[in-house]
């Protein structure tokens, strides 16, 4: 059980070497995706060569008890996802997070002044990047020189976050999901 356990711990080591190989080989063939959809397909791929190693270290020993097999294997899936979750949401603030591309930004110079981090990560560039990511993610679509929603999932995991952050307590700055542009204060 300790080896089963011990290899499902391993997920984001897994999903990390698979993400790394998946970069090179795009970038090799000239494909561009964006960083986060390459994560989640490594994810995804991911469950071929964990589901083996989960096979080869205990599954395949389990005694002939009806039903252990596919309860054993389910909470192995179950853990897998959960950890390969926690590893694209690491990755994504790592990627994402303004903190990270400030310090990037002071570290690559040196030092820098506050009017130097606003001219190397201004409003602009921000909301060009956000843009660029919601693109190649096809979650909006430019349309007449307006954004228009293509894909729905991200904006459905946004009104989850929204209703979560109600659940706790936290509701967001505006109403962004009905349309008034107030402020509550």
């Amino acid at each position: 059980m300790l080896q089963y356990l011990a290899a499902l711990a391993c997920t984001p080591i897994l999903v990390f070497v698979l993400q790394m190989a998946l970069i090179r080989i795009l970038r090799f063939c000239g494909i561009s995706i964006s960083n986060q959809v390459i994560v989640i397909i490594s994810a995804l791929a991911g469950h071929i060569p964990m589901g083996a190693i989960v096979w080869a270290v205990y599954l395949k020993d389990l005694p002939d008890v009806p039903g252990e097999l596919a309860l054993t294997a389910i909470y192995g899936l179950f853990v897998y996802e959960a950890l390969a979750y926690s590893y694209f949401h690491l990755f994504n603030m790592s990627e994402t997070a303004r903190r990270i591309r400030i310090l990037l930004e002071i570290y690559a110079s040196g030092k820098l002044t506050a009017s130097g981090i606003a001219s190397a990560y201004s409003a602009s560039d921000m909301l060009d990047t956000r843009i660029e990511r919601l693109l190649s993610t096809r979650q909006v679509r430019w349309q007449g020189g307006r954004l228009f929603l293509d894909g729905r999932l991200l904006y459905y995991a946004a009104r989850v976050i929204v209703w979560w952050g109600r659940v706790l307590g936290f509701p967001p700055p505006g109403n962004v999901f009905t349309g008034s542009t107030t402020r509550p204060d």
